[in-house]
């Protein structure tokens, strides 16, 4: 392993250290590592912010133009082509030799003329022009907006990097790094969120390494928060001191999310689940007992609509979450698509959250539960034989929901959640009256992330409440 280390002083000078595998190299061959890093082809840097050259080719026209690497192959193919291409080019050139020779002999001093070609016609890498089809209409890339001029761009950074990687002679073959500089510019949040999945799998398919400075919590990596670098500036009486690397491992993933947002980090705690997972359509519930029953759902035939398999059901930790609308819209602009559930006796702190983060009742949220007492919840929807099987027996828990003691009060419950799923699951005998309720739910959770394409939903009065 090769590990860089540049240092710069107060007065702007720079020394490089390079070890090898853990050990210090001297000053001499660190210089001349780092001189063979620079003339390589091994970093491909991009920056978002600046603008970047333009050519004008034939006719005057305005273009962009992309430098394509060839491979070996491709390059002595074209080496041949362009001999035979010289070849007329100099045939056709001698005929007009003599009349310039005749021009250039009026002056004094004499010329020997010969008209050639430009000389290495066919250079390793070589422009080609650069237009995006839309419709079956070609434009140049430069008619494009901004932002999707500069992820084509990226992209085009990317592929050349692995292009080297791939197609260099076994002598030569080396993979380079590609360093791109603020990849959101231009892009609104939720397209700077798959821009960034799409460089981490990227990276991951060419077994490429790209890094990135960026200033979106959208562009961070969500799949491996360790892999995040956060750098602060350390400020001592209002000063601004040296640059403090941040560490972002084990349970300090959620700190560069947090620095981006503006928010604590406490309320990311709960979050790990959201942000491992790697469905696009995903249910949030609100807790790992909800989870259950809808994986319960998912996995088992039951009298009942059945949950489509590609629905990854994730917990988001609980009412608070869904209340925080900056953080709920950086979690619902992770997935494609999004249906969140909640507890209908925490509708009324959390509903208007929802609302104002741009979802809709019964195409985006629900929930779940009855207008009843004690019924306002997921356990609400459960079978009769099932409720009753479990408050016949549990007579002390049930005695207890009624106590002052708010800690006493949530033991209760919690343990009572708990045993009505394992009474739910541990039946198979039902009938589909009995799990009608569930199956609303299911329908429209289904219908309304496209997962099952024959599935009906229920009018909106019919939605379980």
């Amino acid at each position: 392993m090769l590990c860089v280390t540049y240092s710069v002083s107060e007065s702007d000078d720079m020394t490089v250290s390079i070890s090898v595998d853990g050990e210090k190299v001297d000053d001499k061959a660190a210089k001349e590592i780092n001189k063979r890093i620079k003339d390589s082809s091994l970093l491909f840097l991009y920056n978002s912010t600046t603008r970047h050259e333009e050519f004008f080719f034939g006719r005057g026209r305005h273009r962009m133009f992309y430098e394509f690497v060839m491979s070996t192959d491709e390059k002595k193919a074209l080496d041949d082509a362009g001999k035979e291409i010289e070849r007329r080019l100099r045939k056709f050139a001698k005929n007009h030799t003599d009349e310039l020779s005749k021009i250039l002999g009026r002056l004094t001093e004499k010329y020997d003329v010969e008209v050639s070609p430009l000389e290495g016609f066919t250079a390793r890498e070589m422009p080609l022009g650069i237009n995006l089809k839309d419709k079956n209409v070609e434009v140049p890339l430069d008619a494009w907006g901004s932002g999707t001029q500069n992820r084509t761009r990226i992209l085009m950074a990317v592929l050349q990097a692995n292009r080297i990687k791939t197609t260099s002679s076994p002598d030569d073959k080396i993979t380079p790094i590609v360093v791109i500089e603020e990849p959101e510019s231009f892009l609104h949040p939720s397209a700077q969120a798959e821009f960034g999945k799409m460089l981490r799998h990227l990276s991951e398919e060419f077994g490429i390494q790209i890094l990135v400075t960026t200033h979106s919590p959208h562009m961070l990596n969500q799949e491996d928060g360790a892999s995040n670098i956060l750098l602060t500036r350390e400020t001592r009486r209002k000063k601004v001191f040296e640059t403090v690397l941040v560490d972002t491992t084990g349970e300090n993933w959620m700190a560069p999310f947090a620095d981006h947002l503006g928010i604590s980090s406490k309320e990311f705690a709960s979050l790990k689940p959201l942000f491992s997972s790697d469905k696009s359509k995903v249910l949030l519930v609100e807790g790992p007992i909800d989870q259950e029953y809808f994986q319960f759902l998912q996995k088992n035939s039951l009298p009942c609509d059945q949950l489509a398999n590609g629905i990854e059901i994730v917990p988001y930790g609980g009412k608070d979450t869904l209340k925080n609308t900056l953080l709920l819209q950086f979690v619902l602009r992770k997935f494609d698509r999004v249906f969140v559930t909640y507890d209908l006796d925490a509708e009324s702190d959390v509903r208007a959250a929802l609302v104002r983060a741009g979802l809709t009742e019964n195409t985006d949220f629900i929930g779940l539960g009855i207008n009843q007492a004690g019924k306002d919840c997921i356990e609400g929807l459960l079978p009769h034989s099932v409720l009753s099987a479990v408050m016949g027996r549990e007579i002390d828990l049930a005695m207890k929901l009624g106590s002052r003691d708010n800690s006493e009060r949530r033991k209760a419950k919690d343990a009572l959640k708990r045993i009505y799923l394992s009474e739910f699951k541990s039946r198979i005998n039902y009938t589909k009256e009995d799990l009608k309720d569930l199956a609303k739910v299911v329908r429209l959770v289904n219908t309304r992330l496209n997962t099952q394409q024959d599935a009906q939903v229920d009018a909106p009065q019919a939605t379980p409440r």
